[in-house]
């Protein structure tokens, strides 16, 4: 595949022995106040690497209550021509930053994977994640993306499989999300030292993929513990929305970017 943002970004980020932050971005939801393109800015500024634009869905299994609520919201008053719309902004106002979808693949398979990729090429971002893709859909949705070189991004469960490793060996690109809890997203007290041992797993399979640890890291010293485990990164989500809610989002985000970056 041809370098796109993400592949740039992340070798910078390599050479200068920096970390990965991607952070979930709720397009359509009513708390962002229609500012899309205004908290994407306050996203990158605060040391945000990859803005993770979660694509709204009806049933979004995978999430905690926090997220499905964000995407309740969303859909509630904007259709996904509309949510298109905005991620074309904000890629028009960010032309060198990295932006990356999050969707369920019952979005995908109502769209189509064809038109669905034409839609993210439309829309210029660097990668896609959907978590759920069955296996068999999986290669289609691959054979599309490529073609515009965008990344397939792969997901690592937490109770990552021979099957899995082997897959993600042979197909993983931009990064591997890596289920840093044992469910839905949300929350957590601490990291699970299951990440850390899944970690080990993915780079003595000789994978060189960055790894990112996301689902429950909510705060600074989770994003430490999961960075000593060996992530390259990490992914924050509800965490984030709860803030921007509560108000101080644009320090929290800060605050995440801080460690990332060392400070």
């Amino acid at each position: 595949m041809v370098n796109n943002r993400m592949d740039h970004v992340f070798d910078e980020i390599k050479k200068a022995k920096g970390k990965i932050l991607a952070l979930y971005f709720p397009v359509g939801d009513t708390i962002l106040n229609g500012a899309e393109c205004e908290w994407a800015g306050t996203y990158f500024e605060g040391g945000c690497t990859v803005l993770e634009i979660g694509l709204p869905n009806e049933n979004p299994v995978l999430d905690g209550k926090t997220v499905a609520d964000s995407m309740e919201r969303a859909l509630s008053h904007a259709n996904l021509d509309e949510i298109f719309r905005k991620i074309k902004d904000i890629r028009e106002q960010y032309p060198q930053k990295v932006l990356q979808i999050m969707v369920y693949y019952q979005v995908i398979e109502k769209i189509g994977i064809e038109r669905f990729a034409d839609i993210c090429h439309n829309c210029d971002v660097d990668g896609v994640l959907s978590p759920n893709t069955p296996g068999e859909s999986m290669a289609d949705l691959d054979r599309a993306l490529n073609r515009y070189h965008i990344h397939n991004l792969r997901f690592s469960p937490f109770h990552l499989t021979k099957e899995a490793l082997i897959d993600l060996k042979a197909n993983a690109s931009g990064y591997i999300f890596q289920q840093a809890v044992d469910g839905a997203t949300g929350a957590q007290p601490t990291v699970s030292p299951t990440v850390g041992e899944n970690i080990e797993r993915l780079k003595g399979a000789g994978i060189e993929t960055p790894v990112l640890a996301g689902f429950g890291i909510s705060n600074a010293q989770q994003i430490k513990e999961a960075l000593a485990m060996g992530a390259d990164g990490v992914i924050v989500g509800s965490a984030v929305l709860s803030h921007i809610i509560k108000g101080d989002g644009a320090a929290f985000i800060k605050s995440l970017g801080e460690v990332t970056r060392g400070l």
